[in-house]
């Protein structure tokens, strides 16, 4: 029975252990309080039934040590009482024999058997270092908390005074443009809006690649944990082809010095524009932003942009010009971001104007100009070959303003702490060494059942008695007896002392005339205390088959 006792205990601990392996989002403190208290209170009960099967061993056991030989009376109360740890110590000190320095078969016995206790309590304890609480590699946990987010109330490459306010527009043009380079080769996950996405430094389009956005990170405050959040903010770009009228090589289509950097183009509707554009180089394409174009046409989110293809009579054969319309939108998934300011996570219409035109500003403004001009140095997908269409140079806007944004939310842009309900925090998960602790929560219930047969083999041999103090008493009557009327009272080294120093007994078979032989199962034996003196001479260990009363 305490054999399926200590299997039971060995299973729910393996039990526990997986279940609480199995929880890879991380562990609240209440679940971490609950693993610690079951680990640690099952660890005590298999502890409690170590010591209540290794009781119930001794007392198995002890009977057939009993009957084995002569022992004084201080050496069967010592072997009676063997299931005592306290006796075995005794038994372990006592056993010696007198003149030889080595160990009595007694000693080497009570040695082992404590030995096998102590080695199965160890094993036991070891269990604990066969798992560990860590922090998740993959995942992280939320929870009510201060959250890091992104401060999208000015744009710039670092915190500002007093949260921005007065800060130079020209300024954070310069820096949605920085934040766009930055961000101009982040991967490309193609995806819906609705779909939460891989979190990191990442820009998001739909298949169609007509619309681009970015799904937030928020921080812990530490900055240590991230979590993609329900923040989104989206770029939407048309643009449509002019015709370039002069111009547009890069100064190599004329020898007169005054119109080497004149560009002159038609709109659709056949307006001719004019304008001086230096920043320029053959085959690569010159973005220009437009200051003015804030509040006129396409809404007040909304930023014009030219971009200039310079021919190079090669790869770009003839020059070409394309105006887009890029607008940003405000921030959506506010109503679930679970914050109880919303208009702090807010992208105000100023700076949405700014991210919008970001690949063509500078931050540089030209007296009597609104443009501002941005060449791309190098192989880069923003200098489209020759064959671009107006979707392709629309792309690329978008692509560049979700990249500013990206690079502005991961690369170290403002930042605030808000009070949120996703909070991210390290998640602390349960790692186990499998092949340790199975071979720990295994081998103990193996080893003990082994051990069990073992002991049912070994006390088998002699009658068990029933392990009280009653049946003790009975036993040991006749030596009472023996002892006088007040022998009850005595101590075992007063009883032994009245005895006499040859006294010894034996727990075993009384012989009787009568008995047939121990081929005879029928006949009725008596159990009972046998003196040396009575002249029996040796005594056997293994009791014959049969009845006994």
């Amino acid at each position: 029975m305490m054999w399926l006792w200590t299997a039971g205990i060995c299973g729910a601990l393996a039990g526990t252990m997986y279940g609480f392996s199995t929880i890879k989002l991380g562990l609240s403190q209440t679940q971490k309080y609950v693993y610690n208290a079951m680990i640690t209170g099952l660890s005590i009960v298999l502890g409690l039934a170590f010591a209540a099967q290794f009781k119930q061993y001794a007392e198995m056991m002890r009977w057939r040590f009993l009957a084995s030989q002569y022992r004084t009376i201080q050496d069967f109360e010592d072997v009676l009482g063997c299931d005592s740890y306290r006796s075995t110590l005794r038994i372990m000190w006592s056993g010696r024999r007198p003149g030889t320095w080595y160990p009595s078969k007694a000693q080497v016995v009570a040695a082992i058997w404590l030995l096998i206790f102590v080695v199965f309590n160890t094993v036991a304890a070891l269990l604990g270092l066969t798992y560990s609480i860590d922090v998740s590699d993959e995942f992280v946990s939320v929870g009510t908390g201060l959250v890091n987010v992104a401060n999208l109330q000015y744009i710039a490459s670092r915190d500002q005074p007093d949260n921005g306010k007065g800060y130079s527009m020209e300024f954070q043009k310069a820096a949605a443009n920085l934040w766009g380079q930055v961000g101009q080769n982040f991967p490309v996950v193609t995806s819906t809006l609705d779909t939460y996405d891989p979190e990191g430094s990442s820009v998001f389009t739909n298949a169609a690649r007509d619309l681009w956005w970015y799904r937030f990170v928020d921080y812990g405050p530490d900055l240590k944990t991230n979590v993609g959040s329900s923040r989104t903010v989206t770029s939407q770009a048309h643009c449509e082809e002019y015709t370039v009228l002069f111009g547009g090589y890069a100064g190599y289509n004329t020898d007169n010095a005054t119109l080497t950097y004149l560009l002159e183009w038609e709109d659709n509707q056949g307006n001719d524009f004019v304008e001086i554009v230096t920043n320029v180089a053959t085959a690569f394409t010159t973005w220009m932003g437009n200051s003015s174009s804030q509040n006129v046409g396409c809404g007040p989110r909304c930023s014009r942009i030219l971009a200039l293809q310079s021919a190079d009579n090669d790869t770009v054969p003839y020059p070409r010009i394309w105006s887009c319309n890029n607008t940003v939108g405000q921030v959506e998934g506010l109503d679930e971001a679970g914050f109880p300011d919303p208009d702090l996570l807010k992208l105000p219409d100023d700076q949405a104007f700014y991210l919008a035109g970001s690949i063509g500003w500078t931050g540089v403004e030209t007296e009597n100009d609104d443009l501002q001009f941005f060449l791309f140095d190098g192989d880069t997908p923003f200098n489209p070959p020759g064959n671009a269409t107006a979707e392709t140079i629309a792309e690329l806007v978008m692509r560049f303003t979700v990249g500013a944004v990206s690079a502005l939310d991961a690369g170290g842009g403002p930042r605030q702490n808000l009070t949120g309900k996703a909070s991210p925090r390290p998640a602390q998960v349960v790692n186990v060494k499998w092949a340790d602790a199975g071979a720990i929560l295994v081998g103990i219930p193996v080893v003990q059942l082994l051990l069990l047969v073992a002991v049912v083999w070994f006390s088998g041999k002699a009658i068990i008695l029933e392990p009280s103090f009653m049946t003790a008493a009975h036993l040991l009557y006749p030596v009472i007896k023996k002892v006088g009327k007040d022998g009850c009272l005595f101590t075992v080294d007063e009883m032994a002392e009245r005895l006499g120093d040859n006294y010894k007994i034996s727990y075993g078979v009384r012989p009787d005339p009568a008995d047939p032989g121990h081929h005879d199962t029928t006949f009725v034996r008596d159990l009972d205390v046998i003196e040396e003196r009575e002249g029996y001479g040796y005594i056997r260990g293994a009791f014959p088959e049969g009845r006994y009363d």
